[in-house]
Formats: structure tokens, C-alpha cells, sequence
């Protein structure tokens, strides 16, 4: 089990890999651990798109997390606690998504 982050800007995200000491995804499945990492996103606003997405080899349980989940009919919410194998989050118009959303 493992948490993946593709939204590059965020604090908590190092090579791909989610950091925050807690999750929670709210009812319309964004992210609200979501950090942004102000030098990152100056630096991308003033460079482009500079960061090279490393793949990270450090894989964090799940069980070890707490992840909150009030997404409102998503398959792997189970009593508002994320029953997925892994969660991805993703970057979805500029907000942090989570990408494992499955409707029931």
C-alpha cells in the first residue's frame, strides 16, 4: 500500500511520494492535506515546468496513516476511512484530486 502524489507544487510531496503526517480527501475528492510549496511554485511561475518528477523507492503504508475520506460514493470509503490498496493524488486544474475516487 502506498500513497502517490503528482501534484508536483506540494509540500508534502517528495518524488512522488506523499509525506504529510495525516490525509483527509473531502466529499468532492480534493485533497485537503494539500501544502503548496511556495518556493516550487514561484520558481515553476518564473522558470516553467523545471521540477523532474523522480520516482520515489520509499512506499508508506497505509495503515499507518491516518486517511480520512468523506468522498460521498466512492467504493473504497469505508466508515470515512480509505479501504484502497494505495491512493493516488493528482493535479486536476490546478487543485489536488485524489485519482483513486471509485464510484460505487
Amino acid at each position: 500500500m502506498e500513497i502517490r502524489c503528482k501534484k508536483e507544487n506540494c509540500g508534502h510531496n517528495t518524488g512522488c511520494s506523499c509525506k504529510a503526517g495525516s490525509i483527509n480527501v473531502d466529499k468532492a475528492t480534493h485533497c485537503d492535506s494539500y501544502s503548496p510549496d511556495l518556493l516550487k511554485e514561484e520558481l515553476t511561475e518564473q522558470h516553467g515546468h523545471i521540477f523532474q518528477v523522480a520516482e520515489s523507492k520509499v512506499k508508506r503504508n497505509l495503515k499507518n496513516v491516518p486517511l480520512q475520506c468523506n468522498a460521498t460514493g466512492c467504493l473504497f470509503n469505508k466508515e470515512k476511512r480509505c479501504n484502497a490498496n494505495g491512493i493516488t493524488v493528482i493535479d486536476d486544474k490546478g487543485k489536488a484530486d485524489c485519482a483513486t475516487f471509485c464510484e460505487s
